[in-house]
């Protein structure tokens, strides 16, 4: 951090020191406080701890139905966070994630603070059996200017039971109204299975698992390319390749994959071919290239020279890698 020469300090050295030192720790403070707030947003984002910032919130009238009376006790038995509200439109449910910051209580005298809520743009309402008949038919045309009106710049998803069809019951639904929410209206329809509660649960459970790990993910594909994320996997036994540098590690690991295939002789055979392209080149070439490769010596790593005895790739993992990389039929065996 640069300073302003300060005039005072030739006339008050020690005062400028005590200046300038103050300057620096504030600096140092500032460093240290966004760090922290990084921190704080990267674990709120980390799938596994994401969910624990995410909650429901659940309108009030889930309360005098059936079906919203089974899902509350059963959410109660699950690590789920809710809160029950009442919301612009009956019987919706909308997700709120923690942002990491306090607001002042009303009515407080500032000493208590509550933690701040922001809305996703997801919505999910819910249509009952009743609500499904020709009569309600007006009402569902409505249905989707109502959310828009109420939830703006939302991605809204209707959920109801699966319709029944009955060519002796007059009850029996018709699966046109459906049809328009989708194509007219644009929304998304979830048909839910008995128990309708519990098919309600887990449709609830995947949306806010997805909801919490979106703000990860969207990170995660704004830092790789089209192409490097599917190389740059976080899993297990993947290969990070940035820029140009992993795909002889890459080219190895795929070769380990295999059967008959250790570290000594995929050594081996990327001394010889140095990627898969050398590889396909000599199979398309050379009439003789699966013989070659069979007598392709294996490298010893361990032991002294002296001792060492010579190994072939031989002709069956030879004919197995010209298979792999030839063969045009699916359903062959490697």
């Amino acid at each position: 951090m640069k300073f302003p020469i300060d005039v005072d300090y030739y006339r008050f050295p020690t005062l400028a020191y005590k200046r300038r030192k103050l300057f620096g720790n504030m600096s140092n403070k500032s460093d240290k406080l966004h760090k922290q707030v990084v921190r704080e947003q990267q674990k709120r984002i980390k799938p596994g701890e994401c969910q624990k910032y995410v909650r429901m919130v659940i309108d009030a009238g889930f309360l005098h139905i059936s079906v919203g009376q089974e899902l509350l006790q059963q959410i109660n038995s699950t690590d789920l966070k809710y809160e029950i509200r009442s919301l612009p439109i009956g019987n919706c449910i909308i997700w709120e994630r923690n942002i990491g910051q306090h607001t002042i209580v009303p009515g407080s005298s500032g000493s208590a603070l509550d933690e701040a809520w922001k809305m996703e743009n997801h919505v999910l309402h819910w249509i009952g059996e009743s609500n499904m008949h020709h009569s309600q038919q007006e009402q569902r045309a409505c249905l989707g200017h109502k959310l828009r009106i109420a939830f703006p710049d939302c991605q809204y998803t209707v959920a109801l039971p699966k319709l029944r069809h009955s060519k002796h019951s007059s009850g029996s639904q018709d699966p046109s109204g459906l049809i328009e929410l989708q194509l007219l209206h644009q929304l998304h329809v979830e048909q839910l299975g008995t128990p309708e509660s519990q098919e309600l649960l887990c449709l609830l459970q995947r949306y806010t698992k997805a909801i919490a790990e979106t703000p990860y993910k969207k990170q995660r594909d704004e830092s790789l390319g089209l192409f490097k994320k599917y190389l740059a996997n976080d899993k297990k036994q993947c290969v990070r390749v940035e820029q140009g540098n992993g795909y002889g590690r890459l080219w190895q690991q795929h070769l380990n994959r295999l059967p008959l295939v250790t570290l000594e002789v995929a050594e081996s055979i990327i001394a010889q071919y140095p990627c898969p392209k050398k590889l396909l080149d000599h199979f398309s070439d050379d009439p003789t290239a699966v013989q070659s490769l069979a007598d392709l010596k294996i490298k010893r790593c361990n032991g002294p020279q002296p001792l060492h005895t010579e190994r072939r790739i031989g002709n069956v993992l030879s004919n197995k890698l010209y298979t792999l990389y030839n063969a045009r039929d699916p359903n062959a065996l490697i």
